[in-house]
């Protein structure tokens, strides 16, 4: 499905015949195409009308990361934002065909971040102000946001599993060292997935390079790159956040392991005494004493006694 807007300093509005609307842009106006789930048809409808040529294809059929294509008089700038939350975020890519005075946007399924700025830019602003290089700077910075999202989401979760691990010996420690892998393993994907975006900012921060890019577009690039760099800080603290969890949670249940062993140490204690007795008194020996039926009564009375001043003594020094 295709929107097609059109947009100057003061004012936007949608379009039906986008083509004659093309054709009748004044300087300062901004033509946006906003595909969504774009078909054969649809991609066949854009380059014929708008002369794209054989890169017209990553319209559907997208590179496996963020990169450029200049193709002098159009530029194929290609993204992949966040979508979703929780377990298993999806990267969607987002391929944007720059022109002169239009810009195509196309991407499947639903971005979280992308559906809010483009409800905001067809609500106007200043977005006709902006040349097409600045809107998709526009586009990437709200890209980086859904990454930062992803990355707050999985810090919350370390900080869950954290405060779970301080406040209660595991129980299942399997179960937290298996979510612990999925964290790390999601943020080596949103960083993997990220770090191409600063080599495609790069590249558009210098306009020499490129026919359509701009001193001031230049510049939000080189504002861009920074945030996408504190992006995948962001992602490298995340990281070793994971290591930090996973040294709390071998601590805890190394503290388990020395709970137990204390317990069973105490215990040893317990009964080896009383196990010597009855070795000794089980001894088959003539002795008269075992002809006494009250020293029976004295074995048992020592082996009770000397479990009270075992648990006594652990007592006072806090060892249970």
């Amino acid at each position: 499905m295709l929107t097609a807007f059109v947009f100057d300093v003061d004012q936007s509005k949608q379009v039906e015949d986008w083509a004659s609307a093309l054709e009748r842009l004044d300087q300062g106006q901004l033509l946006w195409l906003a595909l969504h789930d774009p078909t054969e048809e649809d991609v066949a409808g854009l380059r014929e009308t708008l002369e794209l040529g054989d890169n017209v294809r990553r319209l559907r059929e997208h590179p496996r990361s963020a990169s450029v294509a200049d193709e002098g008089e159009h530029m194929y700038v290609t993204l992949y934002a966040v979508s979703g939350d929780g377990d298993a975020p999806e990267l969607i890519p987002v391929e944007c065909v720059l022109g002169p005075k239009w810009i195509v946007t196309a991407y499947p399924g639903k971005i979280e971040v992308l559906e809010e700025f483009f409800e905001r830019a067809q609500g106007g602003g200043q977005i006709g102000a902006l040349d097409t290089p600045s809107f998709v700077a526009t586009t990437i910075d709200w890209i980086v946001a859904s990454y930062l999202r992803a990355l707050d989401a999985v810090e919350s979760e370390l900080e869950e599993l954290d405060a779970r691990v301080m406040t209660n010996t595991p129980g299942a420690a399997a179960d937290d060292l298996t979510r612990l892998v999925e964290l790390r393993r999601r943020i080596g994907t949103l960083r993997r997935a990220l770090s191409p975006h600063r080599e495609v900012v790069v590249s558009l921060s210098h306009p020499e390079l490129d026919a359509l890019s701009s001193e001031k577009s230049a510049q939000r690039f080189a504002d861009l790159e920074r945030r996408v760099t504190q992006a995948l800080d962001t992602a490298r603290e995340a990281k070793e956040s994971t290591f930090g969890s996973f040294d709390l949670l071998v601590t805890r249940i190394g503290q388990r392991t020395n709970d137990i062993m204390k317990v069973l140490t105490l215990v040893t204690v317990i009964l080896l005494p009383a196990t010597v007795l009855g070795g000794i008194m089980g001894m088959n020996f003539k002795v008269g004493l075992f002809d006494l039926a009250w020293i029976f009564w004295v074995v048992i009375a020592a082996m009770l006694g000397i479990a009270v001043v075992v648990l006594s003594v652990a007592r006072a020094r806090a060892w249970i």
